[in-house]
């Protein structure tokens, strides 16, 4: 790709307008391919972006930013790139709290994922409906894997369906992991697809305690698909940056809240 191939010289009007437009024709940009593109640094760029997060037009992440239009669902290795940061702070916290020898029901979900990585050595049994969760215990020598079947969502890599539902509810899981895409106080826990929200609300019901890991971005959010209650949660894991009037009222409801 050239330098400058968009021409250069723009103002930061014309620059944001471009920036935008790469987002929703791409979903997610980078700092050092915008910059080149544009024929500016790199530093301008990421004062455009910080810019626009401000605005609420784009989500930050290291290295460029995601698309912020809450109707549309980002693929999963887009979803894994936004806050990684917190989401690995919150899946060791996550971790940390699961006993030896609980039985753990883990959702799909990039921030799940990262609670699975940190579960390697520890004598657990995880069951999942979701593949990329499956893989990163693939080499556990603690953990012991049962995965549901059902029918496969691609873009979540979630198996969803009266299989993958039939498997939950011969199951009774101590503690079950919950990733969303929005947690309202109002609304609840929401994701993009219903068939994912239904066989998630299985898992909850199979549960003793039930805890959502999910990063401040996704905090008073409300995506499509109706998960379940917030009264059905016992912990909710997030990162430092959670709004703290919502943390406190979620603990004047009874919720444990953790922040990593």
């Amino acid at each position: 790709m050239k330098t400058g191939d968009w021409g250069g010289g723009f103002v930061k009007e014309q620059r944001h307008e471009l920036i935008l437009g790469e987002l929703a024709r791409r979903g997610a940009v980078s700092v050092a391919a915008l910059a080149q593109r544009l024929g500016v640094s790199e530093a301008t760029i990421r004062r455009d972006l910080d810019e626009l997060a401000r605005l609420g037009k784009v989500h930050r992440t290291h290295g460029g930013a995601l698309s912020a239009d809450p109707r549309e669902e980002l693929p999963l290795n887009l979803k894994a790139t936004s806050y990684a940061a917190e989401k690995r702070r919150i899946g060791l916290a996550a971790a940390a709290l699961i006993q030896p020898g609980q039985v753990v029901g883990c959702s799909g979900g990039t921030t799940v994922a990262h609670v699975a990585t940190a579960l390697r050595g520890k004598r657990v049994v995880v069951v999942t409906n979701a593949l990329n969760i499956a893989l990163e215990l693939a080499t556990s020598e603690e953990a012991e894997v049962i995965v549901t079947g059902g029918t496969l969502r691609g873009r979540s890599l979630e198996l969803v369906g009266h299989v993958a539902e039939r498997t939950f509810r011969e199951l009774y899981v101590d503690v079950a992991v919950i990733g969303v895409d929005g947690i309202s106080l109002e609304q609840g826990l929401t994701t993009y697809h219903l068939s994912e929200a239904q066989t998630n609300r299985v898992l909850m019901e199979q549960a003793r305690q039930v805890w959502v890991v999910a990063d401040h971005s996704k905090v008073e959010k409300v995506t499509p698909a109706y998960i379940g209650p917030l009264s059905r949660v016992s912990r909710f894991i997030t990162d430092t940056d959670a709004p703290a009037p919502f943390l406190d009222e979620l603990r004047r409801r009874g919720i444990d809240v953790v922040c990593a």
